[in-house]
């Protein structure tokens, strides 16, 4: 299961700024989430964060 988190400042948003994604991979293993971005996501500029006690897959755009 993973869920998807806003940007923080969306309403701030311009042509210079980038468009990241945040998904809560949390309770995935490293296996799935590797599998995940290899199969699903289009850009190479991936990392991961943590807060909160949760971990979050950012995809920068």
């Amino acid at each position: 299961m993973s869920l998807c988190v806003k940007p923080e400042d969306e309403e701030d948003h311009d042509e210079n700024t980038t468009d990241r994604r945040r998904i809560d991979v949390t309770d995935m293993h490293a296996a799935g989430v590797q599998e995940y971005v290899r199969d699903s996501v289009t850009t190479d500029r991936v990392s991961l964060e943590h807060r909160a006690g949760r971990t979050y897959l950012v995809l920068e755009e």
